[in-house]
């Protein structure tokens, strides 16, 4: 190895080093690292993650999508703000914030529409990614597609958790059982 490819080398390694220290410092990436999902990864494999998503912002009152739409294919976990969340008939059901995930189920099957209308009530970040660009990714780099994948079932094996302690609960109520 001569002394131009040993430079580039060093240039590579540093360049790799601040790329990574950037990222780092990102408030955006320091919120994604911080929620439950994704406190557990090793550092390197968030910072690969979050390299894969897209910032969208939305203001205060800004409708994202209604409920019975045609999807974007799009799943996005909320890094700051609030959104709330309701049905056909304009019942806000539930208010999502950070560390909460919108459009899984309509990322996942590409046909399905909305099920929920959903507006920003906060000025609102999320990171996103798309179906297209997943797809790409896991043919480019099929370790990176898994890792992708293996994230969407934690979080529908979460939200499952989460139905079946609601079902319970629901169902010890109406047995007139103290929960």
């Amino acid at each position: 190895m001569n002394n131009t490819e040993m430079g580039r080398d060093d240039y590579r390694r540093d360049y790799e080093a601040g790329y990574m220290a950037a990222i780092a410092a990102n408030l955006d990436f320091i919120r994604f690292r911080s929620m439950p999902i994704v406190s557990s990864m090793k550092p390197q494999d968030a910072m690969l993650m979050f390299n894969c998503m897209n910032v969208r912002t939305y203001s205060a009152g800004e409708m994202i999508y209604e409920a019975g739409s045609f999807s974007k294919n799009e799943i996005s976990v909320i890094v700051e703000g609030r959104v709330s969340a309701a049905d056909r008939s304009g019942h806000q059901y539930i208010q999502l914030s950070a560390g909460d995930v919108f459009g899984l189920f309509s990322f996942l099957d590409e046909e399905r529409l909305h099920s929920a209308t959903l507006k920003a009530e906060q000025d609102v970040r999320a990171l996103s990614i798309d179906r297209p660009y997943f797809n790409l990714i896991t043919l480019e780099d099929p370790a990176l597609g898994n890792q992708l994948l293996r994230f969407m079932f934690r979080l529908l094996s979460e939200m499952t958790l989460q139905l079946e302690h609601e079902y319970a609960a629901m169902h010890q109520f109406a047995l007139g059982r103290k929960v």
